[in-house]
């Protein structure tokens, strides 16, 4: 089939026909699949998807479920969804999310255990996170930073908190400066 206009040159209708014979390499068709794309291509398959965190140190698998995630936390922007999403994609499913995390009413719901703030009706754009999962401080910034790109702009993440993740005395972790304690804000 030639999709050439009737003022084409000899020169480009030679080229149409050539050009029809060839068919394209199979590999163009798995680059924009992130299951089949090639390893080395997974960075820019990346950049191409908006995924807003990206490691090369990840693992294969993580790298492209975190592109495979990519569309649906852009879908999903703003929502607690999206931060219970890129919650699971740094390891961290399991992690409570305290929405109006400063937003306390003087009706007996909140407990004086230093989670909240006061700040009435002026708290309800704040949120925390409980991680349940140890996690070394880098690992934390990056958590930071994940969840800084898929909140939405109003809203203002109070604390992440992994002091419910303690770390335990039975050789996983070492006092080398790596893990902490309690809560980045």
């Amino acid at each position: 089939m030639n999709l050439l206009p009737a003022s084409s040159t000899k020169l480009e209708r030679a080229l149409a026909q050539v050009m029809g014979r060839l068919s394209p390499p199979r590999i163009v068709s798995t680059l924009w699949n992130p299951e089949t794309c090639p390893v080395s291509v997974l960075p820019w398959l990346a950049q191409a998807l908006s995924v807003d965190d990206w490691d090369p140190t990840w693992s294969v698998e993580r790298k492209r479920q975190a592109i495979i995630n990519a569309r649906e936390i852009h879908r999903r922007k703003g929502t607690p969804l999206a931060i219970r999403r890129a919650l699971a994609v740094v390891g961290q499913p399991d992690a409570d999310l305290i929405e109006r995390a400063d937003r306390i009413r003087r009706n007996g719901t909140a407990h004086r255990n230093g989670w909240h703030r006061r700040k009435g009706l002026a708290g309800w754009a704040t949120y925390r996170v409980i991680l349940k999962r140890p996690v070394t401080i880098d690992q934390a910034q990056l958590i930071y930073r994940l969840l800084d790109s898929v909140k939405r702009n109003c809203i203002h993440l109070v604390a992440l908190d992994f002091s419910r993740a303690a770390l335990r005395h039975n050789g996983m972790a070492r006092r080398d400066g790596q893990y902490t304690r309690g809560i980045i804000s």
